[in-house]
């Protein structure tokens, strides 16, 4: 197998891994009436085994596309949302070299997760990422509560598609969708982060940290 090829398949692995522990802590959340669909949004598209080549349209070019068409808003949760995939992607691939260096195959047990996760030594990024999330999340739903990020949205969805940046304002489309029933999103976020936290601190302490985070 080239070597091209076992990264990616490392990768999707973990990033798999990753996926099945964030819905297997955040479980209560996911069943909560009030925030199921926005639940399936954050734990399985903001953080998904898959390729989000969307990120790939640089903020440069979306800005010259859509400045001047749609609400300002827009473009703000679209770069966050690029530069939290772009964080999360760099530490994956980090996570990935460190597994190859240990002879850590696809099956990744929890304590090899976490001892890679440790060993990077990248405490300040990561606590970065976790704040970063929920910064989109508010984000989005700050835009849910404005009529005009939908009519923004309707107005530019077609010519985004053409112009090779349609992924990443059907994702904003789908996350304003998801939020715009709820009125208070601070549960939500505060579970998230707080549980993260005590996640990551739990596994940089060295400590077993279990499936809960």
């Amino acid at each position: 197998m080239g070597q091209d090829k076992k990264r990616q398949k490392l990768k999707y692995a973990l990033q798999a891994f990753q996926s099945n522990r964030l819905n297997t802590t955040y479980k209560d959340l996911k069943q909560h009436p009030e925030y199921e669909r926005i639940g399936n949004f954050f734990f399985n598209k903001l953080y998904a085994p898959e390729d989000f080549s969307f990120r790939d349209a640089s903020i440069k070019k979306l800005h010259k596309v859509l400045k001047g068409t749609v609400y300002k808003g827009i473009l703000s949760a679209g770069q966050k949302v690029i530069e939290l995939h772009e964080l999360t992607d760099s530490q994956d691939d980090l996570m990935v070299e460190r597994m190859i260096e240990l002879g850590i195959g696809e099956n990744i047990t929890m304590e090899e997760y976490q001892s890679v996760y440790r060993s990077l030594d990248n405490y300040d990024q990561r606590v970065y990422q976790i704040k970063l999330s929920t910064e989109v999340t508010r984000a989005f739903h700050a835009l849910s509560k404005k009529w005009i990020v939908a009519v923004s949205l309707k107005t530019v969805r077609s010519a985004a598609h053409i112009l090779g940046i349609g992924k990443i304002i059907d994702f904003i489309y789908e996350g304003y969708s998801g939020f715009r029933k709820i009125n208070n999103i601070d549960h939500f976020v505060e579970t998230i982060e707080k549980r993260e936290l005590a996640w990551h601190d739990e596994i940089w302490s060295g400590r077993p940290a279990g499936n809960k985070g």
